[in-house]
C-alpha cells in the first residue's frame, strides 16, 4: 500500500498482477515493444497501424513478406485502426512507461514507448541526453543509454532531427533512407572496422552531403577504415587515397587506369574522371539560358498559357505552396532532404496534372495544364521482372532486328517469320528455359537461384533458329553486343541505329542488347525510359504540319549512379526534349544539373515541420544570391567559377 501526496491510499502488487481488476501480465521481454512480433504488435492490424483487406490462407515462411506486399497493394484502400490508433503496440507495451531519473510517472519525465514514436529525433536526444539515472536504473542504463544517444546524434549530424522516430520507411525519401541505414552501421561507436560505402551521397543535398562527409571523417579518426564508391566530386577530394576505374565503361572498363591523390588523377592523361575534374565547367553549358516570362501571382485566378500553376498545396509538411512551372523550359525543384520535394512533385502536382490531362480539362487547383498533351514520370522501377525483358525489346528496336533476320535468305527458305526469333515466342525460344536463358531453382528456406541452361548454354533460342546469320552472327549473339558495338554493327540501318545513338547519348553503350532487365541499376533503368521517350518526343512535328505536342517529363534524381561526364551527357538528352518544345521537370541535388536550368524552384529552409515552403524560385543565379537557400549557398561558388569561363546569356528556343 501507498499513500500519495494528498493522503490517498492505493495498493500495489509485486507479482505483476491487479488485485482490484483480477488482472495478471506477464513478464516483460524486448519483443514486448516491437511492432514486428506477435508478443508486441497490435492483434487488429499485425503492427501495421492500418487495417487492409488480407486473404485468410496459409501464407507459410514468407508470410512476412507477402503481408508487406498486400499492404503495398491496398494503398488508398487502408484505414487507420481503431484498436490502437495507428500505435502498431498492444496495449500492454503502450501502458509501460521509463523511469530512469525519477520523475513524475504521470509526465513525460517517464514517457511510454507512444512518446518516443512521435518524437522527433531532436526531441529524443535532448531526452535521453538529459537522463541521468541513480541506482538500479543507472547499472541497467549504463551500457545502453550512450548507444542510444550515439545513434541519436550521428542523425541528427546527417541533418535528421527533424525526422518522426515511428514514421513509415515507404514515406520516406531516398536520401533520408540513405541515411537511416548508415546510422545503423556508423552510429556505433566501433573502432578498427572496416567499412565499405557505397555511394553514400545518393539523394544528399549538398549541404548535407558535408555533413555527411565530416561525421565519415570523424569515424576515420576513430581508428576505422573507409573505402567509399562513389562519383561525388566533394567526396574524392576529402578521400586520402584514390582508385580510378575505366577508361571507360562495360567491356571497355574494368582497369585500374590511376591510383594516388587527386592531384595524381588530374594529371593521368587516361583518367576521365581526372579529365573531368580539371574541366573549365561553363553554365550553361550551351552558353544562354531560354528566357521565362514574367512570373505569375501567387493569387492568379487566370490561367497563362507559358506557366503551369499549382495552388494550395499542403501535404504533408507543405504550407500551402504555390508551385510554378514556365512551360517549354527545363526547370528543378531543389531543397535540403525532407524540405517536401517529392511531395510537391510526386504527390500534388504529378497526380493532378495525370488527371487534368485524362479529363482533358481543367481542374480546380490546377491552372495551365490544359496545354499539356501528356506527363510521363521517369522514374527509376525495373523497366521489367523478368529476363525475358531486355533494352532492345523495351525501347524497341528489337523488332527491326527479328525483321532483318526474316529477311535473310536461310529463313525465307525455312519460312520463317519475325516472330520466330523472339524468346517470348514458342517457335524460336529454347523449350527448356524458355528464353530466359536460365533455370530458375527452388531453394528450402533460401532464395531462389538461377543456373544458366543446359540446353541452349544460356543462347535462348533452339538450335534451328541459331543456324539463321545475319552478316556473319545468329540472333543470340546480336543480343550480345554492347550498344556501342551495335551502333557500328547496324550502321546502314537508322531505324535501329538511332535508338542505339540515343543509349549512347545517355551513357549507356555499356549496356548490352539482351541484358536481362532484372540486373539493370535503377539510375539504368530510368535512362532506359528516357531514351524510349526521347524517340518519340523528339520527332519535330513541324515537318509534318502537325501542331506540336507538349508532353511533361517528370525525373527524380536522374544523376544517381552517373559519372560527371555522364551527368553532362544527360543534360544534354534533356536539353534536346525541351528544345522540341516539351517541359521538364527534375527534382535534383546535383549542383552541375541545376546550374543548367532554365528556372529552380528551391524549398526549406530545412526538412521536416521546418520544411514545405518556397524559398526562393527563378534563374539559377536568382537562387545564388537568395538570402536563407542553403541551395544557394552551395550553387554561388558554382556559378561563379563558371562565370570566369564565359559569359551567361538568355535566349529564346
Amino acid at each position: 500500500m501507498a499513500s500519495d501526496s494528498r493522503n490517498e491510499v492505493s495498493v500495489h502488487s509485486t507479482e505483476r498482477a491487479c488485485p482490484q481488476c483480477q488482472t495478471s501480465f506477464p513478464k516483460l521481454d524486448p519483443k514486448n515493444f516491437s511492432y514486428n512480433s506477435s508478443q508486441g504488435w497490435c492483434p487488429e492490424c499485425r503492427g501495421f497501424g492500418e487495417t487492409f483487406y488480407l486473404p485468410e490462407v496459409d501464407r507459410g515462411a514468407r508470410a512476412d513478406a507477402i503481408e508487406e506486399s498486400w499492404f503495398s497493394w491496398q494503398e488508398g484502400e487502408r484505414e487507420s485502426c481503431e484498436s490502437c490508433q495507428g500505435a502498431r503496440l498492444k496495449p500492454l507495451a503502450r501502458a509501460v512507461r521509463l523511469v530512469l531519473a525519477g520523475g513524475d510517472r504521470a509526465s513525460n519525465d517517464s514517457p511510454t514507448i507512444d512518446y518516443f514514436a512521435d518524437a522527433t529525433v531532436d526531441s529524443a536526444f535532448d531526452w535521453f541526453r538529459s537522463q541521468k539515472p541513480r541506482g538500479a536504473a543507472a547499472e541497467v542504463a549504463r551500457d545502453v543509454l550512450p548507444e542510444i544517444t550515439e545513434r541519436l546524434r550521428f542523425l541528427r549530424e546527417v541533418g535528421l532531427g527533424y525526422l518522426q522516430m515511428g514514421r513509415g520507411v515507404p514515406t520516406l525519401s531516398g536520401g533520408e533512407s540513405q541515411r537511416i541505414r548508415l546510422a545503423a552501421q556508423l552510429g556505433s561507436n566501433l573502432s578498427g572496422v572496416l567499412y565499405v560505402l557505397d555511394e553514400p551521397t545518393i539523394g544528399l543535398h549538398a549541404r548535407d552531403n558535408d555533413r555527411l562527409l565530416s561525421t565519415l571523417q570523424q569515424l576515420k579518426g576513430k581508428g576505422n577504415s573507409l573505402i567509399v564508391v562513389e562519383h561525388d566530386e566533394d567526396t574524392m577530394s576529402r578521400a586520402d587515397f584514390v582508385i580510378d576505374l575505366g577508361p571507360a565503361a562495360g567491356v571497355n572498363g574494368g582497369e585500374v587506369v590511376a591510383a594516388g591523390s587527386l592531384n595524381d588523377l588530374k594529371r593521368n592523361a587516361d583518367s576521365v574522371t581526372g579529365a573531368q575534374l580539371k574541366l573549365h565547367r561553363q553554365h550553361p553549358a550551351r552558353g544562354q539560358r531560354r528566357p521565362v516570362s514574367q512570373l505569375p501571382s501567387a493569387k492568379s485566378r487566370k490561367a497563362k498559357t507559358d506557366w503551369l500553376i499549382l495552388q494550395g498545396a499542403d501535404r504533408n509538411n507543405l504550407k500551402d505552396v504555390c508551385g510554378r512551372i514556365p512551360l517549354g523550359r527545363f526547370s528543378v525543384v531543389t531543397g535540403v532532404s525532407g524540405s517536401g520535394k517529392s511531395t510537391l512533385v510526386r504527390e500534388c502536382l504529378l497526380p493532378a496534372m495525370e488527371e487534368g490531362v485524362k479529363r482533358k480539362k481543367g481542374i480546380p487547383g490546377l491552372l495551365g495544364g490544359e496545354a499539356i498533351s501528356a506527363v510521363y514520370e521517369v522514374d527509376q522501377a525495373p523497366i521489367g521482372r523478368t529476363p525475358r525483358s531486355t533494352p532492345a525489346t523495351y525501347v524497341g528496336f528489337f523488332d527491326e532486328i527479328r525483321k532483318l533476320f526474316s529477311q535473310t535468305p536461310e529463313a525465307r527458305l525455312r519460312g520463317y517469320g519475325p516472330g520466330r526469333f523472339s524468346f517470348n515466342s514458342p517457335q524460336g525460344r529454347c523449350p527448356e528455359c524458355q528464353g530466359a536463358g536460365q533455370i530458375k531453382v527452388e531453394m528450402n528456406f533460401l532464395p531462389a537461384a538461377y543456373v544458366t541452361c543446359e540446353t541452349c548454354s544460356g543462347l535462348r533460342f533452339n538450335p534451328e533458329t541459331l543456324d539463321v546469320l545475319f552478316n556473319g552472327r545468329n540472333i543470340s549473339e546480336v543480343l550480345g553486343l554492347s550498344v556501342e558495338q551495335a551502333i557500328e554493327f547496324f550502321n546502314g540501318f537508322q531505324k535501329i541505329k538511332r535508338p542505339l545513338e540515343a543509349l549512347r547519348d545517355t551513357g549507356l553503350e555499356y549496356l548490352t542488347l539482351g541484358q536481362p532487365s532484372p540486373t539493370l541499376s535503377g539510375g539504368e533503368a530510368q535512362r532506359v525510359k528516357l531514351v524510349s521517350h526521347l524517340l518519340t518526343g523528339l520527332k519535330d512535328p513541324h515537318l509534318f504540319n502537325q501542331r506540336p505536342k507538349r508532353n511533361f517529363f517528370i525525373l527524380e534524381e536522374p544523376t544517381i549512379g552517373l559519372h560527371m561526364a555522364d551527368v553532362r551527357r544527360l543534360v544534354e538528352v534533356l536539353q534536346r526534349l525541351v528544345d522540341f518544345g516539351h517541359t521538364v521537370l527534375v527534382i535534383e541535388h546535383n549542383l552541375d544539373l541545376i546550374a543548367e536550368a532554365d528556372w529552380v524552384v528551391d524549398l526549406g529552409p530545412e526538412g521536416g515541420h521546418a520544411g514545405g515552403q518556397i524559398i526562393a524560385e527563378g534563374t539559377p543565379e536568382t537562387i545564388a544570391s537568395a538570402k536563407g537557400s542553403h541551395t544557394g549557398s552551395y550553387l554561388k561558388p558554382v556559378l561563379k567559377k563558371a562565370a570566369k569561363n564565359g559569359t551567361v546569356k538568355s535566349t529564346g528556343r
